[in-house]
């Protein structure tokens, strides 16, 4: 499905503000280490170990789906190539070995115990575990057509993918820090102030999300914002969430 201008805006919000946390324009695996260690940073107890055991395992199954249509981001390949002077050496013992140029200084040693591992030369000074895919790299092209996949068939949060499904009451309980099932106000703003969103009047937008003091702001509440937040092709409710009103 083809999203129009405002859905992509509000997808890139998601993409910059939520998951590029080192804002290179792209995601790897330490961006989402890095939203849990800002939750655990900002959130004063409110998530549980179970919660983040639970964020853990949503995010790994998001970056499956990402990596599954990414196909490694052209910006930064991860894997070695005829271009970049690669050389695939087989053998019976340990599987495939790949060894990279000079210029690039990694080289790749599969064994049977622990799959593959990446050794980075001194310059880059990282050591990356392929079985987390530390090495790959999403762009936001990639993410927007995830999202342009999923939303196709989307009518309500129980079309959403499963791990989204479950990172919804992980990240409601992320705002809600007093843990009353109620976000109010001052909880709001903490979070606009926390995620560092351009609010400039936080009553106003956290007016727009309680319709006026008429709605609860409780889990339910916070379902049916974020769904819009995905989905509306139009300025709704749904942009409180990224402390905009509509």
């Amino acid at each position: 499905m083809e999203l129009n201008t405002f859905q992509k805006q509000k997808i890139k919000f998601t993409f910059d503000f939520f998951l590029d946390y080192n804002k290179d324009g792209a995601i790897q695996w330490d961006d989402f280490q890095e939203m849990i260690k800002r939750y655990k940073e900002v959130n004063k107890g409110s998530l549980s170990d179970a919660d983040y055991k639970l964020m853990l395992a949503s995010l790994k199954d998001e970056w499956k789906d990402l990596k599954a249509l990414a196909h490694v981001n052209e910006d930064h390949p991860v894997h070695a190539n005829e271009d970049h002077g690669a050389r695939v050496h087989a053998n019976e013992d340990h599987g495939a070995r790949v060894s990279a140029n000079e210029d690039h200084g990694a080289r790749v040693h599969a064994n049977e115990d622990h799959g593959a591992r990446v050794h980075a030369n001194e310059d880059h000074g990282a050591r990356v575990h392929a079985n987390e895919d530390h090495g790959a790299s999403v762009s936001f092209d990639a993410y927007l057509a995830m999202w342009e996949k999923t939303l196709a068939t989307c009518q309500s949060v129980s079309d959403l993918p499963t791990w989204c499904q479950k990172m919804i009451p992980i990240l409601f309980k992320g705002m809600d820090v007093s843990g009353d099932g109620i976000v109010d106000l001052e909880e709001f703003g903490n979070y606009c102030k926390n995620f560092q969103l351009d609010c400039e009047d936080v009553p106003a937008v956290y007016d727009v999300i309680t319709d006026g003091g008429k709605v609860t702001f409780d889990m339910n509440r916070y379902k049916d914002l974020y769904f819009r937040l995905l989905t509306s092709p139009s300025a709704d409710a749904g942009n409180a969430l990224m402390g905009k009103k509509p």
